[in-house]
């Protein structure tokens, strides 16, 4: 009976090790009927990366000298010139122009007379933030003028200080070389750009390793610019004065260091300095706007000198994915505002003429 009772409990032991094994154990059984088996936790697709859409605006050359000078400052107001299209420029998130002047009081402005001396006064600085200007070029053939008054370097450094003092940053003129040739960055929507500017008009007003002035614009070192934009940035913009005054073609020098730039991966270069719009090309990915005119000047002896245009460059992400011109007209001496419909239309058929020129060369 002992040994009969020894079995069993053996057994029934020998049972419960079995399925305490099999609870155990990851393998799988089927299920009995009406059993509920949890299924897998569904992954959800990962939603597709939208990419940041940013807007450039970049305009025409300022110059609130001479006769500019005169009648906004018989205006009294310094925001005066852009009021018209304040809405515009202030919704971009950068906007950028070039200026072809110094804005300080280092030097004594000149009134409405025949003159190649451009000075402005420190007051303008106020119409620039007011019109929301992010950054401003100023590597130009003008930018240590000082009117009446010499002011050596002056001008120059106290319109840089002026402008950073409103939030504007400043690029393409510096204590030397380096700095002249030093991008600056403006951070929008997560994406980095780099802005370089050069001047190839002025000679007298480069700088060099030991003196102050505008970096030269050279075909043979914007490669090492650039390289080091890019370590900073994510997107490379060149802002050049450069070309022929009054033509629509670029010159070759213009095309030349176009194409030196975009071998070196800069991606849009906006250009100023011949006063007319001239011709816009793409080089592979890179856009070139060679000229968008006048924005803020005084020269109304000719049709062409007294229209400009507005680019807006759209980035989706770090690629331009638009760009679109908006013709502009200079009205006394001072104010821009949009053109007509008509005097727009043959603004742009000037430029897509010597647009489609340059194309079948």
């Amino acid at each position: 009976m002992d040994v009969r009772r020894a079995h069993i409990t053996a057994a029934l032991a020998f049972v419960l090790i079995a399925l305490a094994a099999g609870a155990c154990s990851g393998s799988a059984r089927p299920s009995s009927p009406g059993t509920r088996v949890a299924s897998p936790t569904a992954v959800p697709p990962a939603a597709p990366t939208v990419e940041p859409v940013t807007h450039l605006l970049f305009t025409g050359d300022l110059i609130p000298a001479r006769c500019t000078y005169a009648k906004v400052r018989a205006l009294g107001d310094w925001t005066a010139p852009f009021q018209p299209l304040r809405d515009r420029l202030t919704r971009a998130d950068i906007t950028v122009g070039s200026l072809d002047a110094t804005l300080s009081d280092a030097g004594r402005p000149i009134g409405c007379v025949e003159t190649f001396n451009l000075a402005g006064p420190a007051a303008a600085v106020a119409g620039l933030k007011y019109a929301g200007y992010d950054v401003i070029a100023h590597a130009a053939n003008h930018i240590k003028d000082c009117g009446v008054s010499p002011c050596g370097d002056n001008a120059m450094i106290q319109t840089d200080i002026n402008l950073r003092g409103a939030g504007i940053l400043t690029v393409g003129d510096g204590k030397d070389l380096a700095a002249a040739r030093a991008p600056v960055v403006v951070e929008r929507n997560g994406v980095r750009f780099a802005f370089l500017a050069y001047d190839d008009i002025a000679s007298y007003y480069q700088a060099t390793t030991g003196s102050s002035g505008s970096a030269p614009l050279d075909p043979g070192t914007v490669g090492e610019d650039i390289a080091a934009a890019r370590r900073v940035a994510d997107v490379v913009i060149i802002v050049p004065h450069w070309g022929v005054e009054y033509t629509t073609t670029p010159s070759q020098r213009q095309r030349d260091f176009a194409r030196a730039a975009a071998a070196a991966g800069a991606d849009l270069i906006v250009g100023n300095h011949p006063h007319w719009v001239q011709a816009r090309e793409r080089i592979g990915s890179m856009f070139v706007a060679y000229a968008l005119g006048n924005f803020v000047f005084d020269q109304d002896w000719s049709l062409q000198t007294q229209q400009g245009a507005l680019l807006d460059v759209t980035f989706t992400g770090t690629r331009i994915t638009a760009t679109q011109y908006t013709p502009v007209r200079i009205y006394d001496q001072y104010q821009p505002r949009l053109a007509l419909p008509a005097e727009a239309a043959a603004i742009m058929q000037r430029v897509e003429a010597a647009s489609t020129a340059l194309a079948g060369q």
